[in-house]
């Protein structure tokens, strides 16, 4: 498996008039859009083709140029775009990124026990087999109200061959996961590692509950399997549900390990970045997008630091 991790790059580098800064992050922004249109118009091309075309050579061409052509565009002409994007935002903007975080959660620590990383995510495991590529993204570990925590954006991608020996392979990645993996530390220490996670299609029987609800969509293992009710009592599987509701995400897992409970969430939600929808031309709109995202990091942590038997908080 290979992991991919960005924190902020705060290089020095020769700084662009806002002016100029709008008109370039617009520019790259637009043709990051129009290569993604083109694409996906190429892509539904090729099907058309493939089901509505009876000549079988017209047909491979239509589909190997409309298909190919669409995909290609969609993930390297675009992608490669986004790239530029993200580089020119971070080495233009980063200082002040980087300012608003100190300002919102400290200074970056970057202990060991509070790292977020593919040994971590494997040890919890999450989507087990489906998943060979990780990309972690804007990690930071600081302090809210007197908690040690760290978060990062998360993805997965399932990566595998595709094609015919004669005609030759192309790798192609799925995203299997989009989310959030938060970590805090505990007031109190866990009696063994207890580890939750989704279940699956190969999940074992695993340590079943008294909530039917809960049994059936998660997979509990502790040892002994007693210490699993330490933490897993009524009262605490009815704060997790209104946890997601509150913070509008889907729980994929949770690890509760010495003094740190790691928390696992499927949603569209970034951490310490611009939303997706922003105009990035509009300098206040990227500046006020990315404070945004720190102010809902401090609301998530507060929920969940309302369980004053297990966080400091």
């Amino acid at each position: 498996m290979k992991k991919k991790e960005t924190e902020f790059d705060t290089g020095r580098s020769e700084k662009m008039s806002d002016v100029q800064l709008s008109k370039k992050l617009g520019s790259y922004q637009k043709q990051a859009r129009t290569w993604l249109c083109v694409g996906l118009v190429g892509v539904l091309g090729g099907l058309i083709a493939y089901f509505a075309v009876q000549d079988t050579t017209l047909k491979v061409i239509l589909v190997a140029v409309l298909f190919g052509g669409g995909i290609c565009c969609a993930i390297f002409v675009s992608g490669d775009a986004q790239k530029k994007l993200k580089a020119l935002m971070q080495e233009q903007m980063g200082d002040f990124f980087a300012s608003e975080l100190r300002k919102a959660f400290g200074p970056d620590l970057h202990t060991e026990k509070m790292r977020i990383d593919q040994p971590l995510l494997e040890s919890m495991d999450l989507l087990t087999g489906q998943w060979e590529e990780c990309e972690i993204e804007n990690f930071h570990e600081g302090s809210h109200r007197g908690t040690h925590f760290s978060a990062a954006n998360v993805r997965l991608d399932h990566v595998y061959q595709r094609g015919v020996p004669q005609e030759g392979y192309e790798t192609c990645r799925e995203m299997v996961f989009n989310g959030l993996v938060l970590r805090c530390e505990t007031r109190i220490q866990a009696p063994s590692v207890i580890n939750v996670h989704a279940r699956s299609d190969i999940s074992p029987r695993g340590i079943l509950t008294d909530n039917e609800a809960f049994n059936r969509r998660f997979c509990i293992a502790a040892e002994p399997e007693a210490d699993a009710f330490y933490l897993l009592t009524p009262q605490f599987m009815e704060f997790l549900t209104q946890f997601e509701e509150r913070i509008e995400g889907k729980l994929s897992g949770f690890r509760w390990e010495r003094d740190v409970f790691t928390l696992v969430l499927e949603t569209d939600y970034g951490f310490a970045a611009v939303a997706s929808h922003v105009d990035l031309s509009d300098l206040d709109a990227v500046r006020s997008s990315y404070i945004h995202s720190l102010q809902a990091m401090g609301e998530t942590l507060d929920v969940l630091l309302e369980n004053i038997a297990l966080f400091k908080g």
